[in-house]
Parts: C-alpha cells; sequence; structure tokens
C-alpha cells in the first residue's frame, strides 16, 4: 500500500503531495526527518484519501543539561 507523504506550511490553505512511501513506517520515518530540516508539518495519507497521521517537530528537549556547554 502506498503512503503519500504532503506537506503543509501555516500560511499555506492547502496541502501539497511530495513523495510516496510504501509502508507507513517509511513514510512517517521520512516525513519526521522532512519536518525536522524544515520545520513544515507532514501528514500521511493512504490512497484512498485517510489521513493516517500528522507529523509535526518542535525541537529538541533535552533531558539533562549538556556539561559541555556553558
Amino acid at each position: 500500500m502506498a503512503i503519500i507523504i504532503q506537506s503543509h506550511w501555516d500560511e499555506e490553505p492547502e496541502w501539497r503531495d511530495e513523495v510516496w512511501r510504501r509502508t507507513q513506517f517509511e513514510a512517517y520515518t521520512a516525513a519526521r526527518l522532512k519536518s525536522r530540516l524544515t520545520g513544515r508539518t507532514y501528514r500521511l495519507v493512504d490512497q484512498n484519501g485517510e489521513v493516517l497521521e500528522i507529523v509535526r517537530y518542535h525541537g529538541v528537549r533535552r533531558l539533562r543539561p549538556d556539561p559541555q556547554r556553558s
């Protein structure tokens, strides 16, 4: 089953098709990476047009302070 990755920017009214992947896991990892790089919101859509998941990246959360940073 093909999963389509669509992108959306806050100022844009529509979702745009970007690429597709064979599995939901492949699509999720690709969308997560794209979101980290671009800051855009992505969603995974199946062949029937049903939205499977929305992927957003909100930055890195540190659990402990980095000892090398002052």
